[in-house]
């Protein structure tokens, strides 16, 4: 098996879903379906930055399974529009959302991140995407894509998890990456990238640590955990999952690679 090709249908897949579960809950102790360096404390920091209130429409890309659509619209009572490029990840959204009645509130839409986003311009008071932008090598288009679909003083926040500070090499990174391709960042890029799109920084927070923290806990989980994940997933999944969670840790430990989030302003005279 390519798990490369393989890691997001074989995690929204039933048996995926119920072993994310068991070690999700081990992991976060409070687990709203995040497959992600985030915390919940993380998120509801997220939340209050972006500022929805019962009006707002906020944009979530990468939505994949939609729990975390879904907490924050049962949270703030705001609408949101949860875009993913995995069909898997919005079937299973949806019927998440259907679930808890919230099915007029929040929805979701199938949308490559990397091509333009199938709304129309200033629909949406917020923009957040959460270890999602590390994915994509076209940030510049990005970004010109949340800020056209913001309206004037619409907010923007994304985490990346993929920003370079030191040296990483191509075997090392191979391991980071191990479930899927990422976008490194030098440090100060996506500051550049927000300006010259048309945004105004508003701040930014190093979480470099929750990686730290939330690997070494997914470690453990998966040594407890290792009979049913290697029963379920696979000898190979298993070794994988181990190989990359360690290598985050490393890194991030070693501040070579670094997390950052980012709060931004769509200008209201653009």
């Amino acid at each position: 098996m390519d798990f490369h090709l393989d890691a997001y249908d074989l995690a929204y897949s039933d048996l995926g879903q119920k072993m994310l579960h068991k070690v999700g809950q081990e992991v976060y102790g409070e687990y709203v379906g995040q497959l992600s360096w985030m915390t919940i404390e993380e998120y509801r920091r997220f939340i209050a930055r972006l500022a929805p209130t019962p009006e707002s429409h906020v944009l979530e890309i990468g939505s994949g399974n939609g729990a975390a659509a879904v907490y924050l619209a049962t949270t703030t009572q705001a609408r949101v529009t949860g875009m993913d490029n995995n069909e898997s990840g919005i079937a299973l959204a949806e019927a998440l959302a259907k679930s808890k009645g919230l099915q007029d509130r929040v929805q979701f839409r199938l949308g490559d991140a990397t091509r333009p986003f199938p709304f129309p311009d200033s629909t949406f008071d917020a923009v957040f995407a959460n270890d999602t932008f590390s994915l994509i090598s076209e940030r510049p288009e990005l970004l010109r894509q949340c800020h056209r679909v913001l309206r004037p003083n619409g907010r923007l926040l994304f985490t990346d998890p993929m920003v370079l500070v030191g040296l990483v090499t191509s075997d090392e990174l191979a391991t980071r990456t191990w479930c899927g391709a990422a976008c490194l960042t030098p440090r100060g890029e996506n500051e550049r990238l927000l300006e010259i799109t048309g945004f105004q920084l508003m701040s930014y927070e190093d979480l470099t640590e929750s990686v730290v923290i939330v690997a070494r806990r997914q470690a453990a989980a998966f040594e407890k955990f290792r009979e049913d994940i290697v029963g379920t997933l696979g000898q190979e999944v298993y070794d994988g999952l181990t190989s990359s969670t360690g290598m985050a840790q490393t890194l991030a430990d070693q501040k070579r690679l670094i997390r950052i989030a980012y709060l931004a302003r769509k200008a209201a005279s653009r």
